[in-house]
This record gives structure tokens, C-alpha cells and sequence, in this order.
């Protein structure tokens, strides 16, 4: 199977870009660490994201960075590596603002591709679950299933993410996004948050979660 267009595209991206584009995928999975994590983990995701932002902005944030990425060394959690408990999905959430953290003082694609595969990866559990966990059996040389909605979501988002940073570059020449475009990233980014709170809502009262 080939790679996707859009891991594809971010393969080829330049640093200023990577820095954003994890950015918005730290924003898209913050949700999951503000809906089903405690108070303090919320506090630490918002104030990371902050700082995140202001360096894809291109501002000079990297000791801030350093030291938000210091404080991850918390506690480890009952549950974070078992997908059927809450825990695993704010570990992963917080988990994605680290990496965003640390492009953002050393730009990596691999690390951009990983955050990626991450929030894909975490919406088909979301998919599964709503969808009445029905596994779909694929025969070899079968075509792949479709994306499930929320995965298709994020791929509509992650298209979205690239298709401006191409415009960017191609009225520039040059892959460092202006103000504007990152203001705009981190509006969608934000929105799509506010989409996926009620999917995972829906995923805690299936699964008896606490919230």
C-alpha cells in the first residue's frame, strides 16, 4: 500500500510548516485530554498549546518550550495503555501537545507523520465503539473500507491544513506561513475540538466512563 498524499505531503514540508502542522494536530486531539482528564492535565495541554502556537507563529518561545516539556514528566497512570479506559486517551492527548512541544524546537517529519497516525488512530477506536463494534473482515486484494466518519474528519481537516499551507508557499515562495494562515489553522484546528467533544461524549456513556 502507498503512502497517503497527505503523509506525503508532510514528508516534503518545510520546518516552519511541520511546527504548524503538529501544532494543529496537538489542537484537533487536545480534546480528548479536556473532555476525560483531570483539571491539571487540562491546564498543562491549554498552556502547552499556548506556546505552541506563538512558535508556529514564529515566535521565540523555545526555553518556555523546554520547560512545558519538563512538566510532562508526571505521574505515570493507572489504565493509560488499556484503549478500553479514558486514561489511554488523555495519555495519548497530552502525549500529542509533547510532541507538538518538541517539533517545535527541533522540526521533525516523522514526528509530524506520527502525531498524525496518532489522532487517526485514535478515532477509529471512536468510529469502532460508535459504530456498534462491528469488525469488518478484508480479504486479501480486497479494496480497503471506507474511513469511518471521524476519521474521515480528520482527514478532511488534515487536507485542509495542507491545502493552505500549499497556497501559502506557492503566493510566497517560501514554506514559512504568514500570521493570517496560522490564524486560521488554529481557529479550525479549535473548531474541529468542539465537533469531536460530542463523539466522545457519546463513546463515555457508551463505555460507562466517569466523566
Amino acid at each position: 500500500m502507498g503512502i497517503s498524499s497527505e503523509l506525503q505531503a508532510i514528508s516534503n514540508a518545510s520546518e516552519p510548516e511541520l511546527v504548524l502542522i503538529c501544532a494543529a494536530a496537538a489542537e484537533r486531539g487536545a480534546v480528548f485530554c479536556r473532555a476525560l482528564g483531570r483539571s491539571e492535565q487540562s491546564e498543562w495541554v491549554d498552556a502547552s498549546l499556548g506556546l505552541v502556537w506563538a512558535a508556529a507563529a514564529g515566535d521565540s518561545v523555545q526555553d518556555d518550550c523546554a520547560e512545558a516539556l519538563d512538566e510532562l514528566e508526571m505521574e505515570s497512570q493507572d489504565d493509560e495503555d488499556d484503549s478500553s479506559r479514558p486514561e489511554f486517551y488523555v495519555a495519548q492527548s497530552v502525549a500529542l501537545v509533547g510532541n507538538a512541544l518538541a517539533v517545535s524546537m527541533r522540526p521533525s517529519a516523522a514526528k509530524a507523520e506520527m502525531a498524525v497516525n496518532t489522532i487517526r488512530s485514535l478515532l477509529s477506536m471512536l468510529d469502532f465503539k460508535v459504530g456498534g463494534e462491528k469488525p469488518v473482515v478484508v480479504r486479501y486484494g480486497d479494496p480497503s473500507p471506507p474511513a469511518g466518519p471521524l476519521v474521515q474528519m480528520e482527514i478532511d481537516a488534515e487536507r485542509e491544513v495542507l491545502d493552505l499551507l500549499a497556497r501559502e508557499a506557492a503566493a510566497s515562495g517560501q514554506g514559512e506561513p504568514r500570521a493570517s494562515a496560522v490564524n486560521r489553522i488554529q481557529a479550525s484546528s479549535t473548531e474541529f475540538g468542539g465537533r469531536l467533544t460530542r463523539s466522545i461524549e457519546e463513546v463515555a456513556a457508551l463505555s460507562n466512563w466517569e466523566l
